[in-house]
């Protein structure tokens, strides 16, 4: 899964990658957590645009969002399956960058786990992603879901599951608001970042509290 992550790159770095026609104004964060408000990229009829949605996808139907379970990922073995994210998993896809992410290990006597920091070797990681508006109490929110898969090689030897992370050849295909053919875009989503474009270290038990935030947490330490 992916419950944790950091983003630190300017916005000007963003609008280059990415080739967006807005990005909001942003600062570093580097303990970004579920329920909040994150930087997504999708396709529109003006070009790519960054803009702000809720981390924990809204079904469009959902009356209550508080009586939802936390949708924060999704698996991408059953996207084109599930009610919840069949529609945005067709129509809906998204890109949500980030400077790494954060996975917790369980230690070998199972009483505690360490956390890790991953990132790229080179450039951003691009998590594969899906959206959706919703209207709540006469409010419209715009939420999202980031969508995970097995691990590669690297992250097999902290956790079985890892955020899909897409390389820029597949970012025009993914973001497209056509609907595809389900086996294309599984095609897509089904392979994993090879390990050795990824790195990770240990880093402190602090990044297990959200309140903590600052460029320390991702600060290498002993293991």
């Amino acid at each position: 899964m992916c419950g944790r992550f950091a983003l630190a790159y300017p916005r000007a770095n963003l609008i280059k990658w990415y080739h967006a026609v807005t990005m909001p104004e942003i600062e570093p964060r580097y303990n970004i957590a579920p329920s909040t408000d994150i930087v997504v990229i999708r396709d529109s009829d003006t070009g790519r645009e960054g803009l702000m949605m809720h981390w924990g996808l809204i079904p469009p139907w959902a009356k209550d969002p508080k009586k939802l379970p936390l949708l924060l990922n999704a698996r991408a073995e059953s996207l084109a399956i599930k009610p919840t994210f069949k529609h945005a998993f067709r129509r809906q896809r998204c890109l949500i960058p980030a400077s790494g992410f954060y996975e917790w290990k369980q230690s070998s006597d199972s009483k505690s786990k360490k956390p890790f920091y991953i990132s790229s070797k080179d450039g951003p990681l691009s998590f594969a992603g899906l959206w959706e508006t919703a209207t709540v109490d006469e409010v419209v929110i715009n939420s999202c879901t980031i969508i995970t898969a097995s691990s590669n090689e690297l992250m097999r030897t902290i956790h079985d599951r890892m955020p899909v992370i897409l390389p820029p050849e597949a970012w025009d295909t993914w973001l497209t608001p056509s609907q595809l053919p389900d086996d294309a875009l599984m095609s897509i989503l089904m392979k994993p970042l090879a390990s050795e474009h990824m790195q990770l270290w240990a880093v402190s038990p602090a990044v297990g509290r959200v309140s903590n935030q600052g460029e320390q947490l991702i600060q290498p330490v002993n293991e």
